[in-house]
C-alpha cells in the first residue's frame, strides 16, 4: 500500500495498516487440508481497497496493481484455492446482485 506523496497517508500510517491487512491476509486465505471433502466458504466484507489488494497477493502479482484496479460498492469477488495450493479469481466486483440504479463506485 503506497503512501500518498501529498495526501492524507503518511508511511508510517500506510506502514500500520499494511500489517494489519497482511495479518488478515494469513488468516483467510491458505490451502485447504487434503483431507477435506467438502466445500468450505468464508464470506469477507471489508473496503474496496482491502479486497483489490489481497486480489493482487492471492494472485502473486505486485500489490501496487491495486491501484489500477476499480471494483463497485456492494460488489462480490470470489477467489478459490484449492487443495494443490493453485488459486482461481472467478469474479472480482460482480455486482449481479444489485439493481442498475444502485450500483455506485468512489
Amino acid at each position: 500500500i503506497p503512501p500518498s506523496r501529498n495526501g492524507p497517508y503518511k508511511q508510517k500510517e500506510v506502514d500500520r495498516t499494511k500489517e494489519r491487512v497482511d495479518q488478515a491476509f494469513r488468516a483467510l486465505f491458505y490451502r485447504a487440508d487434503h483431507a477435506q471433502k467438502e466445500h468450505s466458504y468464508d464470506v469477507v466484507v471489508c473496503h474496496a481497497n482491502v479486497i483489490r489488494y489481497m486480489v493482487c497477493k492471492v494472485l502473486q502479482i505486485p500489490t501496487e496493481a491495486w491501484l489500477r484496479m476499480s471494483i463497485p460498492h456492494c460488489s462480490m469477488t470470489v477467489i478459490a484455492i484449492y487443495p494443490s495450493g493453485s488459486v482461481s479469481l472467478r469474479c472480482l466486483g460482480n455486482t449481479h446482485n444489485l439493481p442498475p440504479d444502485l450500483i455506485t463506485y468512489s
